[in-house]
């Protein structure tokens, strides 16, 4: 017999550009708290030893194995929490992996839901380069610290701004440099699309975002031709970080209701 907390649903973290897993214990803390499994699946392209080989695809299959792992060996059911970037790579991992699905095939465990967190929803076969009509965003710097590999700048003001300037600082210097081509390279398939995530897919928006102001941000939900189910967050771009009780209760929130039959 499964005990509560292996009844519940194990959160997996996806994380956004240029942001280490370290960025996000806060919010894992906060979800162990509530009695929740909660991981942070780091991406290949993130701090990448070979930027040309770094695509988005790698990093969503690279996640996938992840979810299957702890749904093959464990049986368990996952929640994608998916931020900024992270929505690219979590809807590629998470297509045809939906519970539903996988019941279908009697097989154990399943993705219940999406959570996008001010996060990219791209389209399969669209790279975000080329849905944002062909520009990099003004705050990515190219081929720093090497060719192919990107920085942030001026990071605290583009991400970390609704938090004291020593916290930001702190966070800053975690930041680490992301390969160019994930965000150049085509998306994968995305789970978002399918109607196995109907009534199963969220989005908080981040209301003070300086790195993905609200416009671009309901562009994406718009775009996507799908319904979510959107909540807000007065809060900059790393919401989990200067908002983590009110990112976790919301996340927890989406996450009973991706439960319902």
């Amino acid at each position: 017999m499964m005990s509560s907390e292996e009844s519940k649903p194990i959160f997996v973290i996806v994380p956004g550009a240029w942001h280490a897993a370290s960025l996000y214990d806060g919010l894992t803390a906060q979800l162990q708290e509530a009695g929740y499994g909660a991981v942070v699946a780091a991406h290949p392209s993130c701090d990448s030893a070979n930027p040309k080989t770094a695509t988005c695809e790698k990093d969503a299959e690279a996640l996938r194995q992840r979810c299957l792992s702890l749904m093959q060996d464990e049986g368990r059911e996952l929640v994608l929490i998916c931020h900024s970037y992270g929505g690219i790579s979590g809807g590629g991992a998470a297509f045809g992996l939906s519970k539903t699905r996988r019941r279908q095939e009697g097989k154990p465990g399943g993705i219940l839901g999406l959570v996008y967190i001010s996060a990219f929803v791209v389209p399969g076969g669209s790279s975000l380069l080329v849905f944002l009509g062909g520009k990099h965003a003004p705050y990515l710097v190219p081929d720093t610290p090497s060719e192919g590999m990107t920085t942030i700048s001026p990071a605290i003001e583009t991400l970390f701004h609704d938090v004291d300037h020593d916290t930001a600082a702190r966070l800053a210097a975690k930041l680490v440099p992301h390969a160019a081509l994930a965000f150049e390279s085509p998306a994968p398939s995305q789970a978002w699309a399918e109607t196995a995530f109907d009534g199963k897919r969220a989005f908080l928006r981040c209301m003070q975002d300086h790195a993905l102001p609200t416009a671009v941000q309901d562009m994406f939900i718009q775009r996507s031709g799908v319904t979510w189910d959107v909540k807000d967050v007065d809060a900059g771009h790393d919401a989990h970080i200067s908002r983590p009780k009110e990112v976790c209760e919301a996340v927890i929130g989406f996450a009973e209701s991706f439960q319902v039959e």
